[in-house]
């Protein structure tokens, strides 16, 4: 069974779109394979077709160029090769040309090695080169046989020219002796043979054989006597050329028959690759693509593909999952009937892997059957009111639907009594929720609308209409019933206030109930989309106002790099010498060497470590003068910097003229509060003694523990470690520092790579610790 009887395509104008898609074309074969082009309903047939089209895509994206040109339709020259006994030279030239495009878009396709799909296809085009070959050794641009297509041909062909020759110049000879006879001074044929014009009643002592005569019988055009074995001559090598031809395109052929096969596949597999790229450049022109395949149906601005682009307002709608069913109400002209068919039109041109108007988030599933009941059914020819023609459509449907069907139904129970029409809507919307289809349907009619609102299995939508200036937005509202406004559409229009108060009199209370909770739903919707705007203005604005302020954060950055003033580059420049004086000293000791020898050389390294660190506490110091204390630390038992003594403190009282009492180091001194800066951290219970003791080397530890200390407390102790090791004959340890986030890690081994002693570091061995563990080994 089809996808979508004649009467569902018919009516959701799926030959329109063929002939739309034909534009894109790059020759007949995809015109063809569109004209018999049909939905499918193969998920396997639909994902690879997909998967190639959107190689296509990018194809045409990369290269902005491709094209078929060259290539034609053999299919019929080669249906008529068996009725007739050789291919003249312009149907060989129209092989060659094709067999040349065909090596032209395999060449192009191959090149494109991230498209495996395109690649795969073109690596199938098979080239039959000596076929090819012999065409063009044979047939020239024109598509006449070449003078040398073979020796017999070139040699008869010369003779013949030579034997012309010779008559031309007799004739010529002729012509200039007896200038009385001649009609012209020319040479010309006439039944293939070399004849010259003379003069009716011209008389002579030559002897002629006329061919020919002039319309006004004043010119004859005869042949010497002398010349006719000479121009029999020519007919009988005129002849044997015909011959010789004649049996070179025989020969040509059957080549032809021969490969006859190979290249009506090789025209399959370009009909395909035409199609997919017909496919593709629609998708561009158009800005389509492939929603994502689903089990449910979500069309994300999606547009009528036959509606002009500037005039068609993109519709969002979605069903499926717990509610298959998408009732849609709202006025006439108001775009319920395009949004079905939107809906129709959209599946059927996914299943027949053609990319659809809508954006790419957008999802649909792939159905077995597609009806509709849409349009003015009424036939004269066959008797049918409009309502009967539903009626027809509806029971056809019904008889098809199931889970993997999409049922379109058009202003369902119109056509007959409202009641009526509205009893038998409902029951028809049962069955199809029984059923389990993908249901979209437009509705006036009240009954159906509270039919929707109270079903959770069913989804609401509508219509958007403009009250102000009555007319329709032609905007999908999900999740709102569409409201009667006929009574607003009168009062506007002028009918009288007392008329539009009966009318609503007339009226139940349930549906003057439920108009005015689908009113004030309405008016909720609209402040939500107000705020909705708003927000989005402020997101916009808050992230320029992002936006702004990284670049001008880099910017300082850029230029606090630039403005260091000289003392930082003088700093840098003593770390990094006193580093390398402090490797060299290292690399200098040895275990064979006086043990007093490398005290003295130790306490060279720690001078020179005490050196670097009153540099960098001294340019430490000079960075944060500017600093200012904040209100916060200005508080009993806070501790400051005080600037004056180069040293944390703890404040005792703060007055209330702006002088603050400090104890610092056991004494209490009184200072202003432009002498205050943010602690530094040098203020501890008991401070660490920054000596670096030579420790005993029988107490060496293989294995540093840094586990859980911070990055700025893990690496002098890395430092000193290894100043150690290097005292000792030990040549291989490790450091533990665990997993973690990674930053100690990092931190270490960056360490050790710039360490001028160490040869070698990496990860320990799972049964050492893995990544947790790094070991390294020292310089022989």
């Amino acid at each position: 069974m089809t996808v979508a009887s004649l009467k569902t395509l018919h009516s959701l104008e799926y030959d329109r779109l063929k002939e739309l898609l034909k534009n894109f074309c790059f020759s007949s074969l995809a015109k063809q394979a569109i004209d018999v082009l049909e939905p499918t309903d193969d998920p396997v047939l639909i994902e690879q077709g997909i998967a190639e089209t959107r190689e296509a895509m990018s194809f045409l994206e990369q290269a902005s160029n491709f094209s078929l040109g060259g290539v034609r339709d053999l299919a019929p020259m080669f249906h008529n090769i068996k009725k007739r006994v050789s291919l003249n030279g312009e149907e060989l030239l129209v092989i060659l040309r094709t067999i040349e495009a065909t090596r032209g878009i395999r060449d192009q396709l191959t090149s494109q090695n991230k498209l495996a799909l395109l690649c795969e296809l073109a690596e199938r085009l098979a080239i039959p080169k000596r076929f090819a070959q012999q065409i063009y050794d044979t047939i020239d641009e024109n598509g006449e046989i070449r003078i040398d297509a073979s020796p017999a041909l070139a040699r008869l062909t010369r003779k013949k020219q030579t034997l012309e020759g010779e008559i031309q110049h007799k004739l010529q000879s002729l012509i200039n002796l007896n200038p009385d006879l001649i009609s012209e001074p020319v040479i010309t044929r006439r039944s293939g043979r070399l004849v010259i014009p003379i003069r009716s009643g011209a008389t002579g002592a030559m002897k002629f054989v006329v061919h020919d005569r002039s319309a006004t019988g004043q010119t004859l055009y005869a042949e010497p006597t002398s010349l006719v074995a000479e121009n029999n001559a020519i007919a009988e090598l005129e002849s044997s050329i015909r011959e010789e031809r004649l049996r070179i395109l025989r020969e040509l052929t059957q080549e032809a028959r021969n490969a006859e096969r190979l290249l009506l596949r090789n025209q399959t597999i370009l009909t395909h690759i035409d199609f997919l790229f017909t496919r593709a450049s629609y998708a561009a022109v158009h800005r389509c693509a492939f929603p994502r395949l689903s089990d449910s149906i979500s069309l994300i601005d999606a547009r009528h593909p036959l509606l002009a682009e500037e005039k068609v307002v993109p519709i969002t709608l979605s069903f499926g999952d717990d509610a298959r069913m998408v009732v849609i109400t709202g006025p006439n002209t108001g775009g319920k009937t395009v949004t079905l068919k939107t809906v129709g039109l959209l599946t059927l041109m996914v299943q027949s892997i053609i990319p659809i108007p809508a954006s790419p988030d957008s999802e649909l599933a792939i159905v077995s059957r597609i009806r509709t009941d849409i349009g003015d059914e009424q036939s004269l020819e066959q008797n049918l009111s409009t309502f009967s023609g539903h009626m027809q459509n509806i029971v056809s449907a019904l008889s098809v639907a199931d889970s993997h069907s999409l049922i379109l139904l058009d202003e369902l129970g119109a056509g007959t009594d409202p009641q009526e029409g509205a009893a038998l809507g409902l029951s028809i919307l049962e069955e199809l929720l029984e059923k389990k289809a993908f249901v979209a349907v437009s509705t006036h009619l009240t009954a159906l609308k509270y039919f929707a609102i109270r079903r959770a299995a069913v989804k609401t939508a509508s219509m958007e209409f403009d009250v102000s200036t009555l007319s329709p937005t032609f905007r999908v509202v999900e999740g709102i019933p569409g409201q009667s406004n006929a009574f607003i559409i009168a009062h506007r229009l002028g009918l009288a206030n007392g008329i539009v108060e009966r009318a609503h009199r007339f009226l139940s209370q349930e549906q003057i109930k439920t108009e005015d909770i689908i009113r004030d739903l309405q008016r909720t919707r609209q402040r939500m989309l107000h705020h909705r705007k708003q927000l989005q203005r402020e997101l916009s604005s808050a992230e320029e106002l992002k936006e702004t302020y990284n670049q001008r954060l880099a910017s300082f950055e850029q230029a606090k790099v630039e403005e260091l003033p000289t003392r930082v580059r003088k700093l840098d420049s003593f770390l990094r010498q006193g580093q390398e004086r402090i490797e060299k000293l290292l690399g200098t000791i040895n275990a064979n060497r006086p043990e007093q020898e490398i005290r003295d050389e130790y306490k060279q390294i720690s001078g020179l470590r005490q050196s670097l660190r009153r540099e960098e506490e001294e340019f430490n110091a000079s960075q944060k003068e500017g600093e200012q204390i904040v209100p916060e630390d200005l508080r009993s038992g806070g501790i400051v910097y005080v600037r004056s003594v180069r040293s944390d403190g703890r404040i005792i009282q703060v007055s209330q003229k702006g002088r603050v009492s400090v104890e610092v180091d056991g004494i209490k001194l009184r200072t202003d509060l432009s002498d205050l800066a943010p602690a530094r951290g040098t203020l501890k219970t008991k401070p660490r003694s920054s000596r670096l003791q030579l420790p005993e080397q029988d107490h060496i530890s293989l294995q540093l523990n840094i586990r859980g200390m911070t990055i700025s407390e893990a690496l002098p102790r890395v430092e000193i470690y290894l100043d150690r090791l290097l005292l000792t004959d030990i040549k291989r340890a490790s450091i533990l520092h665990g997993k973690g986030t990674g930053a100690l890690r990092d931190s270490v081994r960056d360490y050790l790579s710039s360490y001028s002693s160490v040869k070698s570091y990496g990860p320990a061995t799972p049964r050492e610790g893995g990544e947790g563990v790094t070991t390294f080994e020292f310089v022989e």
